[in-house]
């Protein structure tokens, strides 16, 4: 049985070293750094293998050098590729990076016809071999089928909420929140799905929707972890940043893999706080990505004693 299973995108950024991000109409000389297997799902699903779960992907490429670098990538990090949608017909996706001085990034997706699985591509059969499968909000059908299938089952569903959640209909929502266990808005995710002008609000109002769990990144401003018997803050620590892409998933993946050890929420918010740190010191999503060791060393350091 699988711990985590995600369902979504994978692809390759292509990173690029800028002065600043560009404004309206202005040209950057930049430097490319180099091409990195990247993707919300992806990157998510590598960061807990890291962490010693046991994960799958459902990603969809194509027959190209992105798509061999995405499949390969996952399999070399120890993720199960076998229910991949392998396309011969389609591009796998890409992304254009650019990372400027702070660490800080602008993306671009470039879409693709190998961009998200479609529902007939995926069997709902292996996602109810694990205990949890994860998501993001990219694909919205996609989504609320998943969601359906995991109806009824032991299987329980995470979701990656980001600032497109605004743009599907609320009794669509609804029905998804309503099946959901654990969700991971930042802060732009949560005000376009809530339309709530502050965190509290925006994650009581989820609550109240169904969710059990809801873990509110604010980046350098730290996680608000809400649930139903109150809530909790933890900062985010303070480290030399060179590329933020990824911290996000990074610090999702940490933070279910937790619950998936049977963590207090205290502990998933210190651990998965710790890793984020830790991978926004390399450049690349998945280039820093940490084992449970060096997380343990990270919070010694900081004589905040073990992740054990």
């Amino acid at each position: 049985m699988f711990d985590i299973i995600g369902v979504g995108d994978t692809n390759v950024d292509l990173m690029i070293q800028v002065s600043h991000i560009p404004m309206h109409d202005e040209k950057v000389r930049g430097k490319l750094i180099g091409s990195y297997p990247g993707g919300i799902t992806a990157n998510f699903c590598c960061a807990a293998a890291a962490l010693g779960a046991r994960v799958g992907a459902v990603c969809k490429i194509g027959q190209d050098d992105y798509g061999r670098m995405a499949l390969r990538d996952l399999q070399e990090r120890g993720v199960d590729t076998g229910r991949m949608v392998i396309d011969p017909e389609c591009e796998t996706y890409f992304c254009m990076v650019l990372l400027d001085g702070t660490g800080e990034k602008a993306l671009t997706i470039v879409e693709t016809s190998g961009f998200l699985p479609r529902p007939s591509e995926v069997d709902a059969a292996y996602l109810k071999t694990a205990k949890w499968v994860h998501m993001t909000t990219l694909d919205m059908e996609l989504l609320a089928w998943a969601a359906g299938e995991l109806e009824g089952s032991e299987t329980r569903l995470s979701l990656d909420i980001e600032a497109t959640a605004g743009s599907c209909p609320k009794e669509l929502w609804d029905q998804v929140l309503a099946r959901t266990t654990a969700a991971f808005p930042n802060e732009a995710g949560l005000k376009a799905l809530t339309g709530c002008g502050t965190i509290e609000e925006g994650a009581e109002q989820m609550l109240a929707r169904g969710v059990k769990l809801v873990a509110v990144t604010c980046g350098a401003g730290g996680v608000w972890v809400y649930h139903e018997k109150g809530r909790l803050f933890h900062p985010a620590y303070q480290v030399e940043v060179r590329d933020t892409t990824g911290a996000g998933d990074c610090f999702n993946a940490a933070f279910l893999t937790g619950i998936v050890s049977g963590w207090s929420l205290e502990k998933c918010a210190r651990h998965a706080s710790a890793a984020a740190a830790i991978a926004i010191g390399s450049v690349g999503a998945r280039t820093g990505l940490p084992d449970r060791a060096q997380i343990q060393r990270f919070l010694e350091e900081r004589g905040e004693g073990t992740c054990d």
